[in-house]
């Protein structure tokens, strides 16, 4: 592993030749690390805006959603999109779900938490930073996909507060290029959720509710 700020995968392969593995193999065959970033980016923006097209009031999402979800995010980029994860994942030694467990994991999340919050209708905000909160942390510590498990998780808040009534969710204060202590705290609650306490991720949600309202 070459830093604490990278996912650190045993297996060394799926990586773009020459990228000095900070790219994934993909369709474009880019090596650049900056430049992929800025696709990936500016594919979530289209996919956001075509899922408030898609995404209905009183739609209950399922896992099969959320792989989709994905592969409209990514499909253009790698083969991978929309499709479980292979391999091993940890970063700064947090293991995340083995890969043969993925699928069991991802029902037991459509049953325990897609099933029981949505379609969200909450108007507490409490109760909804608690339900928003605690499905995005599920989500981040299944880390189903090889690639962006953290911004596909904000995106499936996103929708869920939009079919609270509420806007899309203002990441600001936990974001760790403009906020490094809001997003150690965020870290830190993502952590304390798997261990079974999901207040601090809850305090994290209610400030993010707050900042977007």
């Amino acid at each position: 592993m070459k830093n604490n700020d990278r996912y650190f995968v045993p297996e060394d392969e799926g990586y773009e030749p020459g990228s000095n593995d900070e790219v994934l193999k993909n369709y474009l065959h880019i090596t650049s690390k900056e430049i992929i970033d800025q696709i990936e980016a500016s594919e979530l923006q289209r996919t956001e805006l075509e899922l408030e097209d898609i995404v209905e009031q009183d739609q209950v999402f399922t896992a099969d959603d959320i792989c989709m979800f994905h592969e409209l995010w990514l499909g253009d980029i790698y083969p991978f999109a929309g499709k479980y994860r292979t391999v091993n994942m940890s970063k700064a030694g947090f293991p995340f779900a083995a890969p043969n467990r993925i699928a069991e994991l991802m029902q037991e999340f459509e049953n325990n938490f897609l099933n029981r919050y949505t379609p969200c209708h909450e108007t507490d905000r409490n109760k909804l930073a608690y339900i928003l909160g605690s499905t995005h942390a599920e989500l981040i510590i299944i880390h189903p996909f090889r690639e962006g498990n953290g911004r596909l998780s904000r995106l499936l808040t996103n929708l869920m507060s939009m079919q609270a009534g509420m806007p899309q969710l203002n990441y600001i204060s936990i974001d760790r290029t403009k906020n490094s202590d809001g997003f150690d705290g965020y870290i830190k609650a993502i952590h304390a959720a798997f261990a079974g306490n999901n207040e601090p991720i809850q305090k994290v949600f209610y400030k993010l509710l707050q900042d977007s309202a």
